[in-house]
């Protein structure tokens, strides 16, 4: 399976639309610059099933590891793109801190 940026982001909008519901992912902008607590303003709740969906979607990403080596102020600034990049990192092999 060749695992793309963009194959990643539309997993994560898949997750975010599967979270909030079709009403509210149509009024969201979302791309590889939007964060998942100021740009679509999702709750802590939200935001743990989306990182779910992403720990069932991508077993082998160590995102575990990745969230331990930063501290809250830095998970929390983190856009989708920057997820996109570690699941893309991790799948080659490279890992990433």
């Amino acid at each position: 399976m060749n695992i793309t940026n963009d194959s990643v982001l539309n997993d994560i909008q898949g997750a975010i639309l599967d979270v909030v519901g079709p009403e509210w992912a149509d009024e969201m902008d979302i791309t590889p610059d939007t964060n998942m607590t100021t740009g679509i303003e999702l709750d802590s709740i939200e935001i743990s099933k989306v990182i779910e969906a992403m720990f069932q979607r991508y077993p082998h990403v160590r995102f575990e590891e990745w969230f331990a080596s930063m501290d809250i102020q830095r998970i929390m600034a983190l856009t989708l793109g920057d997820i996109a990049d570690f699941v893309v990192r991790e799948s080659q092999g490279v890992s990433s801190a």
